[in-house]
């Protein structure tokens, strides 16, 4: 038993000796620090921020480990650099993929801009038009700040914009063209005497009718109750001529006269 205590008591002062060899990784920190700097610069905290984050938390982990858990330290800190390191990779390669992107996305809203502007948007849909094309310049300075991801945002925005613009603009002008189309009818005259060697044919293309022989169809379904024949019309006879057609009765009664075929009686609608 004064053997054993006494053997005890010789490798106390070795076990104690042993445990104080370790030392913090002082360096290894140091480097770690530096490498997630090398991230950070990299921009890891936007293109990988799960793997920056990580890497972050280990190097803090390290930092307490080291003042307490000196060996476990040393293995945090070596996991720390592993991950700071592969944070800075990833977020070269995301970075690129992203400017790629961005790049694309100025494109597809440049171009939608031009069909915009094709579409006489600056003078029909002005404030979208004016939108989409100061997203788009913003998205450009963005891209040249290398602030890819916040560039396509906007480029993709701009591209939107322009498309609704565009849309808006044509909108307008069809509006415009249908308003205008209806003050032309208004202005052409409701109605016709039939005169001698008249037809449905020719009345139709007077230009103060209609212009096009072919819509002759409009009137003869206007006035069947008095036209029973429409290859059959008489001096004298007055006709209605219709001015609120649709473009769909239009193109129908185009469509009837190309294909009628000659002298056919009590045509139907």
């Amino acid at each position: 038993m004064i053997r054993r205590k006494g053997l005890l008591a010789l490798l106390l002062p070795f076990a104690l000796l042993l445990g104080g060899c370790c030392h913090p990784p002082v360096k290894e920190i140091s480097l770690a620090k530096a490498q997630l700097m090398e991230a950070r610069e990299a921009g890891a905290p936007l293109y990988a921020p799960e793997k920056y984050k990580e890497a972050e938390n280990l190097l803090s982990q390290a930092e307490a480990e080291s003042k307490k858990e000196c060996q476990k330290s040393w293995k945090t800190v070596k996991l720390a650099q592993q991950k700071a390191k592969e944070a800075k990779e990833a977020a070269i390669k995301a970075k690129l993929q992203a400017r790629v992107e961005a790049l694309k996305a100025i494109r597809r809203a440049q171009k939608a801009l031009t069909e915009a502007r094709e579409a006489e948007a600056p003078l029909y849909a002005p404030d979208l038009y004016q939108a989409a094309t100061n997203l788009l310049e913003e998205a450009q300075k963005d891209f040249q700040r290398e602030s890819y991801l916040e560039s396509k945002k906007k480029s993709d925005k701009a591209a939107q914009l322009a498309l609704k613009a565009k849309e808006a603009a044509i909108k307008v002008k069809e509006e415009l063209a249908r308003e205008l189309e209806m003050e032309k009818r208004k202005a052409k005259p409701t109605t016709h005497v039939v005169e001698k060697g008249e037809c449905l044919w020719i009345i139709s293309s007077y230009p103060q009718i209609y212009g096009n022989p072919l819509m002759w169809p409009l009137i003869y379904w206007a006035n069947k109750a008095q036209i029973h024949d429409p290859d059959l019309i008489h001096p004298g006879q007055g006709f209605t001529v219709p001015r609120d057609y649709t473009t769909k009765e239009r193109d129908k009664a185009v469509h009837f006269a190309k294909h009628r075929g000659p002298w056919s009686l009590f045509d139907g609608r």
